[in-house]
């Protein structure tokens, strides 16, 4: 790891803080991460932010100093007089591609809209489209919802990352500029708390009074996070009792795709945001039985995904050709008759 890495593994004053907490901390808001996928496409300047996202100036504004002060951008002049500024990201910033890759790839497979342009990765090593599947670095399998276990205490302290950030009342914000399936996909996420909700459904949490006790979450934000991933498809509510009605929250087939986005995650946060104290055993391949770490491979090539080796194309709409259907031939009455 780099000097800047093992510089800045801990969010700043903040060791207490487990490195999923961390990384949330930075990323955790859907203006955040919006404001990357925009800096792996290659836009660095303040208007071109803007531009893109149809974000307000003051959030902008906001973000960018985060993301700065987090070492997942940096800040350089390019103008002297009056001096402006362009963002480039930095090795922790490029690192946290894979993310991007998975998310977009969960929202292009069940949030695809008709109508609007998407955006095709292209592997530069292999020259294929990209399909990006989720690997044990050890074993090189797969890494998915049924052979993984998740140790729910990798989300303990989550309220002591107590960001000032909040996930904004209407969502379809997210989704004004370039619509890539990555801010529909982060719009039903939500904030931190939904990160976490979903982190610990994929561990086996399922009853709020569970999630309550684990997250230290404010009942009322929690009711409101279970409701929005129960809404959108993401989570299951299903009665375990009568006296009293009570209902657990597992996950759904289509919740159960978005594990490979959140283990790149975890692993992301683990890797610049761990202490030496973090001995914490965190994810469990079950197929080799080892501490997992993930990759997010080619499925042509099955070679790592870099950020460097991937370029891109905005695939314009284009709508079905109508058919032309031939016209109906009518007898017409013989009026003699």
């Amino acid at each position: 790891m780099s000097g800047q890495g093992k510089a800045n593994r801990s969010v700043q004053g903040r060791p207490d803080v487990l490195p999923l907490a961390a990384g949330l901390e930075v990323l955790g808001d859907p203006w955040s991460f919006l404001i990357m996928q925009e800096a792996f496409l290659g836009i660095r300047r303040f208007d071109d932010f803007q531009r893109n996202l149809k974000i307000a100036r003051n959030t902008l504004t906001d973000r960018l100093k985060r993301l700065v002060r987090h070492g997942v951008l940096t800040k350089r002049p390019y103008q002297i007089n009056p001096i402006r500024h362009e963002y480039r990201l930095t090795v922790r910033g490029l690192e946290s591609y894979p993310y991007a890759v998975m998310l977009m790839a969960w929202g292009d497979k069940w949030l695809k809209k008709r109508g609007l342009p998407f955006l095709k990765l292209h592997h530069l090593n292999c020259g294929a489209p990209i399909v990006p599947i989720c690997l044990c670095d050890v074993c090189r399998t797969d890494a998915s919802a049924q052979n993984v276990v998740i140790n729910p205490a990798t989300a303990l302290r989550a309220s002591g990352a107590a960001s000032k950030v909040r996930y904004s009342s209407k969502p379809e914000l997210y989704a004004q500029g370039r619509d890539t399936s990555v801010p529909r996909t982060l719009a039903l996420i939500g904030d931190r708390w939904g990160f976490f909700v979903l982190w610990l459904a994929f561990a086996g949490i399922s009853r709020p009074d569970q999630f309550h006790r684990i997250l230290g979450i404010a009942r009322m934000i929690l009711a409101n996070r279970l409701q929005r991933l129960t809404a959108n498809g993401i989570l299951r509510r299903k009665r375990y009792s009568d006296k009293p009605v009570r209902y657990d929250y597992p996950p759904t087939e289509k919740g159960a795709g978005l594990l490979p986005a959140l283990l790149v995650f975890y692993d992301w946060s683990r890797r610049w945001f761990g202490t030496e104290h973090d001995a914490l055993p965190g994810v469990l391949h079950k197929t080799c039985g080892k501490p997992l770490h993930v990759v997010i491979a080619c499925a042509h090539c099955r070679q790592e995904l870099k950020a460097r080796e991937v370029w891109f194309e905005i695939i314009p709409y284009q709508p079905p050709k109508s058919r032309t259907v031939a016209p109906i031939k009518v007898a017409r009455r013989d009026k003699r008759r």
